[in-house]
């Protein structure tokens, strides 16, 4: 599996003004480096459960810092599953199922581990 290319989405919240969601496999806050982390994790990643990842950081958060925001989407769910953050120099996985967040690490595999220990469970 590899970084989806999907046309540009128009996110439109409950309040405040609609904005566009880059096309996924975007990343722009990504270094190249992380690009080809994630990408190599996606090619790994269980098919049959992850479906795409996108790059969510253009919406907007209000989270002063968050460089980087990634949603993983499950197949077969039309909301992403978790968050993977990068604030400063650390990264945090939010779980959207329930608000939980992880400790900071500072390696991006660290958090995908995170994703494919809850595939596992």
């Amino acid at each position: 599996m590899t970084l989806a290319t999907v046309p540009d989405v128009r996110f439109n919240p409950v309040w405040g003004e609609a904005s566009w969601v880059l096309q996924a496999g975007t990343f722009t806050g990504l270094s190249a480096a992380d690009r080809q982390i994630l990408s190599d994790w996606l090619d790994r990643a269980d098919a049959g459960r992850i479906d795409t990842v996108m790059d969510l950081a253009v919406r907007p958060w209000n989270i002063a810092g968050a460089q980087v925001i990634v949603g993983v989407f499950e197949k077969g769910r039309q909301r992403a599953s978790w968050l993977i953050v990068r604030h400063h120099a650390g990264w945090m996985l939010a779980r959207c199922a329930d608000g939980s967040v992880s400790d900071v690490s500072i390696a991006l595999p660290d958090i995908l581990a995170l994703i494919d220990e809850a595939l596992r469970a």
